[in-house]
């Protein structure tokens, strides 16, 4: 069935996003219709071996409640290129993004956003297909 714009929802440049995977919620998130993949702050992460084989290990503080580990099997690591041309190897996780309340299970890349004024930017392959850009509005 092929989307039509009239059932698309309407977002602004900023929204509010969930991390039900990572027990995160509220998260002030930038709309990058620019970048492919979403991405999102991981304050550390490290490939580890586990008696299940490897995991990465990785550590969040999103939403300002403290420092969260988890680790994850299905990952994969790929090279990303940033706005200023530079190369950067990323690992990428799968998980569930909620944006209002649709649910994406949505592949994100992690890398340390400290300096950046947003923790997360939501690619275009997340919002694909389901969601409509209105850049002149916020939070909505």
């Amino acid at each position: 069935m092929k989307t039509t714009k009239d059932q698309l929802k309407v977002i602004g440049r900023h929204v509010r996003v969930d991390f039900p995977d990572l027990e995160t919620r509220h998260v002030e998130a930038k709309v990058d219709t620019g970048a492919f993949r979403t991405v999102l702050h991981c304050e550390r992460y490290e490939e580890v071996e586990t008696e299940q084989g490897k995991k990465l290990r990785a550590v969040f503080n999103l939403d300002g409640s403290g420092e969260k580990t988890f680790l994850f099997d299905d990952y994969f690591l790929r090279e990303f290129k940033s706005s200023f041309g530079e190369k950067e190897r990323r690992y990428c996780i799968k998980t569930t993004v909620r944006i209002g309340r649709k649910k994406i299970k949505s592949s994100v890349s992690l890398t340390n956003r400290s300096d950046m004024k947003f923790q997360v930017l939501i690619g275009r392959k997340t919002l694909l297909r389901k969601f409509l850009v209105d850049v002149s509005r916020k939070f909505v």
